[in-house]
């Protein structure tokens, strides 16, 4: 493949192809697959669908639904509707687009652009690796955590995706077609949005959503992550804008930035709101250095974006709460002891223990969640409560370091900051005209999405863009080498063909494992979930949730058979055979609890499965299960201990074994742990009821109903000890 550019030949043989825009309109003219193979081709297209496809990939399209075939799209195609569709689109395309050049260039022999971060990224990969054996979960360092993915296969797509668009993105032309195809996804994902704010959304997405009504989230499924995108689409849209030449082109430009500040807006995003105008200001720089000359359709989107921005802000002062009201979203920026700043700080201070207690190699990438609760303050559960976990850090350099070890962050961050620095002569060269503004856009938004990455959260759906933009900085500084046909070609384009191959079957096997994952948890008439759950295993056998599901639903069956049990011994009839399968049922869910806990033993939600389910068999089939119960609990207690729900199954299972003096003191370091969570307060009252501590019940009951006046069991509970009391029978004793 040949460069447009003029090239300088070096004394090893090989040539550098500085970056020199031809004088308009001609090199605007040429199309960017002038002079490019079959092969080089099918690896553009691949790279501009990476481009186009992942930021609007999703897999819930219920609203193609109609009346008449109301079931076709009724469920998502997969269980988790956002992330693993982009993460399967983007490493399909990925690998695909390597597939083809690697033909390309092994088979045939061709050209290889190196650029001066080469040898870093392979190094950080290397560490990643070495990280991912050292990890407290090997599958998860390498997979990634269900829902986030960025273990170190994620990093390997990032290399492979910054390294196709190093090979073909040499010059401005085909810089430009990777911009356009971005911003058309970004226009979309923005157009959603913005719909999304006034109500008019045509995807139904349940009862209740997450976070606030109206707030923008559009196709990736978070405002935190829809926020962080959109830095892209406003800074690449504004410097493609600004250095367009045909209006039809720069008005579409200028439309995806005013959409795409709507979004923003309405994203309610405080570090992607920092981190967007800091790339605004950054293109605005560049702008200025270029001598740009603005137009009519330039001022006029600029009033346009204007007025519609500050419509968004007045409009935002009536709204209730403080997520909308924009200047008091900017204004809890700095009210560091309440809401989410205060629990944000807690997540962080987790983060740092972790990091101090393995602060070479780190826990593994991706496995803060697996890490958070053995290191999470007794503070996070009071604030925001014992049901919350926090699986990322919501920063991402304590997120590298806890996960891959200062070592990895330091190679990481310094792969950024050369990046930047060899793009600052080509971004922000004075007076050499407009065309290297798109350069100065992507590197406008490298740096707005590393700042908001400082309080925002990394995920592959739109980080890969910060490594495609990384590449795009850095490609007018490669050196591009011709290479002929190797003799051993063949043999090593054959061994990486096959790779890839399997590569990409097992990308698909991933995401159709996904889809059994979700039919097993609605099976359809006819379908066992169970064995849908099973398919979904075998598909991925190291996806913790599908493990873990597969005991829950054991587990429903369990409950399904000892209903049928009681049924039948009502009825006169012979129960045995229910029992037996119950018990069958028990075995199971606790077996796939146990392999879960093999694969992630410090995450604590199965521990507090388990031990619920021995609880049950205990109480349904025979005491002797409580012994399991509080086995299971105990070891629970040891990943998590500011864990208040598995002590109280702790608890559970002594009172039901009559060591209620046990159960008061489990609940006694456990009841003050999270405020609000009134199950364990009323299951305390009821031990201290039995323990005699009439009066300290009395008062624990008293509290719970102050706060829900409306429950009769409280007020019954009332009267009935202070009858006991008032009868003689009461007993005062301070915990």
């Amino acid at each position: 493949m040949a460069n447009a550019s003029s090239k300088a030949k070096t004394s090893k043989g090989s040539t550098k192809a500085p970056y020199k825009p031809a004088p308009a309109p001609a090199k605007p003219s040429v199309s960017p697959t002038a002079g490019m193979t079959t092969w080089d081709l099918i690896a553009w297209y691949a790279l501009l669908a990476i481009a186009l496809l992942v930021p609007i990939a999703m897999s819930n399209m219920n609203w193609l639904s109609s009346p008449s075939a109301p079931n076709i799209f009724a469920y998502p195609l997969t269980y988790d509707q956002f992330d693993i569709v982009k993460v399967f689109v983007m490493r399909a395309f990925a690998i695909g687009g390597l597939l083809a050049w690697s033909f390309q260039y092994f088979f045939k022999g061709g050209t290889l652009r190196r650029t001066k971060l080469d040898w870093l990224i392979v190094a950080f990969l290397g560490w990643v690796l070495i990280t991912s054996f050292t990890s407290i979960s090997i599958a998860t360092a390498l997979l990634g955590k269900y829902r986030r993915f960025e273990g170190f296969l994620s990093f390997l797509t990032y290399a492979v995706v910054y390294f196709l668009t190093v090979q073909l993105a040499d010059r401005p032309s085909r810089i430009r077609a990777i911009a356009r195809m971005l911003l058309i996804s970004g226009f979309v994902v923005a157009l959603y949005g913005a719909a999304q704010s006034i109500g008019m959304d045509p995807v139904s997405w349940g009862s209740k959503l997450p976070f606030e009504a109206n707030r923008a989230f559009s196709t990736f499924g978070n405002p935190d992550l829809l926020g962080g995108f959109l830095i892209f689409p406003l800074t690449i849209g504004m410097a493609m804008a600004l250095s367009e030449k045909k209006v039809g082109w720069r008005i579409f430009y200028w439309a995806t930035f005013l959409i795409s500040v709507w979004a923003w807006i309405a994203a309610a995003v405080r570090g992607a709101w920092i981190g967007g105008a800091v790339g605004i200001v950054i293109v605005i720089v560049a702008a200025v250095l270029a001598s740009v000359k603005l137009g009519v359709v330039d001022w006029s989107f600029a009033g346009l974006t204007g007025l519609a921005a500050g419509g968004l802000v007045v409009r935002s002062l009536s709204m209730p709460g403080t997520v909308f009201n924009v200047p008091e979203r900017l204004a809890s920026i700095f009210k560091f002891g309440e809401g989410s700043a205060l629990t944000r700080f807690e997540i962080w201070q987790a983060a740092i223990d972790a990091i101090k207690a393995r602060p070479i190699f780190g826990f593994g990438a991706d496995t803060f969640r697996l890490v958070f609760p053995q290191y999470k303050p007794l503070a996070y559960v009071k604030d925001a409560g014992y049901l919350s976990v926090a699986d990322n850090v919501h920063n991402y350099p304590l997120q590298l370091m806890a996960g891959i070890g200062i070592i990895g962050f330091l190679l990481l961050y310094g792969l950024f900051g050369w990046a930047l620095w060899l793009g600052v002569p080509n971004a922000f060269a004075r007076g050499k005209g407009t065309e290297r503004l798109v350069i100065a856009g992507f590197w406008a938004a490298a740096v707005g999405y590393i700042v908001h990455l400082m309080t925002g959260l990394s995920v592959t759906g739109s980080t890969v863009f910060l490594w495609m933009a990384l590449a795009i900085i850095v490609a007018p500084t490669a050196t591009q080498h011709e290479h002929p046909k190797w003799s051993w070609g063949p043999a090593v384009g054959a061994l990486l063909s096959a790779v890839l191959v399997v590569a990409w079957v097992g990308n698909v096997t991933f995401v159709v494992a996904d889809n059994y994952f979700l039919r097993g948890q609605f099976p359809a008439t006819g379908e066992d979930a169970p064995t849908l759950l099973k398919t979904a295993i075998a598909l991925d056998p190291w996806n913790d949730m599908y493990r873990s599901m597969l005991g829950q639903a054991y587990q429903n069956q369990m409950q399904s058979w000892l209903s049928q049990a009681a049924q039948e011994q009502s009825a006169g009839t012979d129960p045995s055979t229910s029992i037996v399968m119950a018990k069958q049922s028990l075995q199971q869910a606790a077996d796939a609890y146990e392999q879960t806990i093999a694969i992630v033993p410090t995450e604590y939600d199965n521990y507090l499965f388990l031990s619920g389910l021995y609880n049950y068999a205990g109480t349904r089939l025979d005491p002797a299960y409580f012994k399991q119960a509080i086995a299971a609990a105990d070891r629970g207690i040891a990943a998590e201990p500011f864990g208040p729900g598995v002590r109280m199954q702790k608890a559970l299972a002594q009172a039901s074994m009559g060591d209620v003096a046990g159960a008061a003191k489990t609940l006694e370091a456990a009841v003050n742990m999270d405020p609000n969570f009134v199950e364990i307060h009323v299951l305390y009252a009821q031990v201290l009821s039995q323990t005699g501590r009439l009066q300290d019940a009395l008062a624990l009951y008293k509290t719970l109903l102050s706060s829900d006046a409306s429950n009769t069991s409280y007020a019954d509970a009332i009267k009935s000890l202070e009858a006991s009391i008032s009868a003689g029978a009461g007993k005062t004793t301070t915990p």
